[in-house]
């Protein structure tokens, strides 16, 4: 069984590229197949693996290049043995451009989930990090998952484009993707007890927020060990490296849990 899920939220700096690269890492410690799609053009998920697993790019086929071919398999860059990647770059800021000449109307949103077809099935899971905008990107993405997570940190703005996210993430549903699912918001706060974090919480889960029943029983708080991750690769060495990985571990077997996903690799 192969899951797509992408995760998201329509403002930027939440902390969604660093969930999916590490939720994708420890998914694929856990002897999961993995596909991370860098579906931004910035490559932050693309730069931020590639210095975790020492790849030096100096010369790849983009995830841009690919889909000009019709062929995603021909940039999937190996990591390791459980864990690919379709390396983005800066010339997929043309996909808008490329989409319509390659397909018309509605058809354009699928023509990600027509690519995907092709290889998500060597996969366990395929994580998709997109921009934190309304666009090709984000359509094409929720239009190919089955299910998409929204990370919300917890200050005004991130609680805004959580809610503004997941209303469009319904209406793709209904409209274009009847499969796909929100499975969950995921609080990233920044300070347990921070007033400001606990106020935006008490708001996430009020009846008038409309989100409240999806989000997380485990948060992720800020640690400055997961910004030096940032500048030198993921590691899991020292006690520090030891609490972040517990952390996430957490919230990523409450994901697991929410796909159906729990208990399928004692099942192989």
């Amino acid at each position: 069984m192969s899951k797509v899920i992408t995760f998201g939220n329509f403002k930027g700096g939440v902390g969604k590229t660093t969930a999916s690269c590490m939720f994708s890492y420890i998914l694929q410690q856990q002897s999961y197949k993995v596909l991370l799609v860098d579906f931004d053009p910035q490559a932050n998920s693309t730069n931020f693996l590639c210095k975790t697993f020492d790849i030096q790019l100096n010369e790849f086929v983009s995830i841009y290049e690919a889909i000009e071919q019709t062929n995603l398999r021909s940039a999937i860059l190996n990591l390791n043995t459980n864990f690919d990647i379709l390396p983005s770059a800066v010339d997929l800021t043309g996909y808008r451009d490329l989409i319509d000449k390659k397909a018309k109307g509605n058809k354009q949103h699928y023509f990600l989930a027509f690519l995907l077809e092709g290889i998500k099935y060597d996969y366990d899971f395929v994580i998709i990090d997109v921009p934190p905008t309304i666009s090709e990107f984000t359509n094409n993405a929720l239009v190919s998952s089955d299910h998409t997570l929204i990370i919300m940190q917890t200050e005004p703005d991130s609680l805004i484009g959580a809610i503004e996210y997941h209303r469009h993430a319904i209406k793709m549903s209904e409209e274009f993707n009847p499969k796909l699912k929100v499975s969950g918001i995921l609080p990233y706060l920044a300070k347990k007890r921070s007033k400001i974090d606990q106020h935006i919480m008490k708001k996430s889960l009020s009846d008038e927020s409309k989100i409240k029943d999806y989000i997380f029983k485990n948060h992720i708080y800020e640690r400055e060990r997961v910004k030096r991750f940032r500048i030198n690769g993921i590691k899991n060495e020292d006690h520090h490296d030891k609490k972040v990985f517990k952390m996430y571990n957490n919230v990523v077997e409450e994901l697991l849990e929410k796909v159906g996903m729990k208990d399928e690799k004692t099942k192989q």
